[in-house]
């Protein structure tokens, strides 16, 4: 069959993100035959117009439409991406009657609402590439996709009017070591924009964060790849498109015990000269750990640390407690490893104690960046959102479609203000839902003068400190945008 895979995403802040899965999804589409074209929407001037030329000129039998997110997840600076992906479906069916099947992480939290607001004719539900073969393969010859695990169609005895014919299954070990297809795509310019390269070593997640949706869409258990199938996919980015860091993409890199120290090993023995980043979790993080990931040229880990407070920490379902988050952080410098700490203020529970513990911890820690989310993002089918709905705090009607926040009410008045003077303080913290992080055009020059990796690593130095504090030079002192004249991109 000819088949055109579109990637939805036009974010290009705080960088580009190169569509990893849909080029996993395109590499096992081709290596079961099927012809595959790509459409990447994140760059160009008229990329609407652009795709319409594209499905005129190759014709494809299917359409298979990517949705990496469904918003910023930022509050009160919230941006929903609906509005884009209905254009791009409206773009579509202007020019083809082709099926179009709607896919992606961001569809996969929101599977039966997204088919409905955007009448897609299928969705596959979960991160197993095999599946969106099964339902080419049931296509092209005139099967049931109600055979294919975690299919969605159209359905009339459905009240909803979308019906998932089988249930959704995880995928399982990559035993053919299938590489993504980058070659369809321009990773060379998303390099350049966005100053990594991207890699994923293994799916699904362990830990029960109970507003997390990793397990949702990975599963509840590690499929790791081997430690030398990961370098040598390392190897080979570095050879056809240049040396350049690379970002690790799992959910965290460093767990369980052994999957990163491999990885690190390897490229030790390879001498392998590369830079990479990651996410990981402070549990099992210890000196040794951090020490091998410096020498193997990790040059920045972004902790999901979330709180700093054992109360809030046993709240948010996490599995360690605030010392843990204390000395994996000192691991870390100690190692001359750059730390962000990613945090989350206002979930269910908080108060102007554990919000001020937390502060004054990261004044301890002295971490290089924090980047600090205002309320927790809730998504159906999370344990917090079941939490939420029980207690009467949310209704399971608030919980769908559009994006929803949770913020406790004790602490609503005091924490925009509280936060916002925290950063001015530090120099050091980035506010996502309170004031955009980055202006494009910062970004493009910066990238245009070869800085490379995180962004974040910049608020390393005091310059970058100093101007940062100017954002949050007269605090809010509601939930109100602080700069009204500002405007997102």
């Amino acid at each position: 069959m000819r088949v055109l895979l579109v990637s939805a995403n036009r974010e290009l802040i705080p960088d580009p993100i190169f569509p990893l899965g849909l080029a996993y999804i395109a590499a096992a589409a081709r290596q079961a035959g099927h012809l595959v074209a790509v459409a990447d929407l994140c760059f160009g001037s008229r990329p609407i117009h652009e795709l319409q030329q594209q499905v005129r000129m190759f014709k494809p039998d299917v359409i298979g439409l990517s949705i990496r997110n469904v918003d910023n997840a930022a509050y009160p600076l919230t941006v929903d991406y609906l509005t884009q992906h209905r254009e791009v479906i409206n773009a579509i069916r202007d020019v083809t009657r082709t099926p179009v099947v709607l896919g992606g992480s961001g569809f996969s939290i929101l599977p039966g609402a997204y088919m409905q607001a955007l009448d897609g004719d299928y969705g596959i539900k979960g991160g197993d590439e095999q599946n969106f073969v099964a339902l080419l393969d049931a296509l092209d010859n005139n099967h049931d996709p109600g055979v294919v695990p975690g299919v969605l169609a159209r359905s009339g005895n459905h009240p909803t009017g979308v019906d998932i014919q089988t249930p959704a299954k995880t995928d399982t070990n990559r035993g053919n070591r299938l590489r993504p297809a980058r070659h369809l795509f321009d990773y060379a310019r998303y390099v350049r924009r966005g100053g990594t390269g991207n890699i994923q070593t293994k799916r699904g997640c362990v830990f029960k964060c109970n507003y997390c949706t990793y397990p949702l869409l990975e599963g509840n258990r590690f499929r790791v790849r081997d430690a030398r199938d990961v370098v040598d996919e390392i190897e080979d980015l570095l050879r056809e498109y240049g040396r350049h860091p690379v970002f690790f993409v799992d959910s965290l890199l460093n767990f369980p015990r052994g999957h990163v120290e491999g990885i690190c090993e390897e490229i030790l023995r390879r001498k392998l000269n590369v830079r990479w980043s990651c996410y990981a979790t402070p549990v099992k993080l210890d000196r040794r750990q951090a020490q091998l990931m410096a020498q193997a040229g990790c040059e920045g880990i972004e902790l999901g640390s979330d709180a700093i407070d054992d109360g809030q920490l046993e709240r948010l379902g996490k599995s360690f407690d605030a010392a843990t988050v204390v000395h994996a952080n000192q691991y870390c410098l100690d190692a001359g490893l750059r730390v962000c700490h990613s945090l989350i203020f206002g979930g269910p529970g908080e108060t102007e104690s554990s919000i001020r513990s937390t502060c004054r911890a990261l004044q301890e820690m002295r971490p290089t960046a924090v980047v600090a989310m205002t309320g927790v993002r809730v998504y159906p089918g999370t344990p917090l959102a079941g939490q939420l709905i029980s207690s009467g705090k949310m209704a399971g009607n608030d919980i769908g479609l559009m994006p929803a926040f949770y913020i406790e009410p004790g602490v609503a008045n005091f924490l925009p203000a509280y936060l916002q003077q925290q950063a001015r303080k530090a120099g050091n913290w980035v506010l996502p839902g309170m004031e955009p992080p980055l202006l494009p055009i910062s970004q493009r020059i910066l990238r245009a003068l070869g800085v490379s990796g995180p962004l974040w690593r910049l608020l390393r130095y005091s310059w970058m400190r100093q101007i940062s504090r100017t954002k949050f030079r007269r605090p809010a002192t509601s939930w109100g945008i602080p700069n009204p004249r500002r405007t997102l991109p």
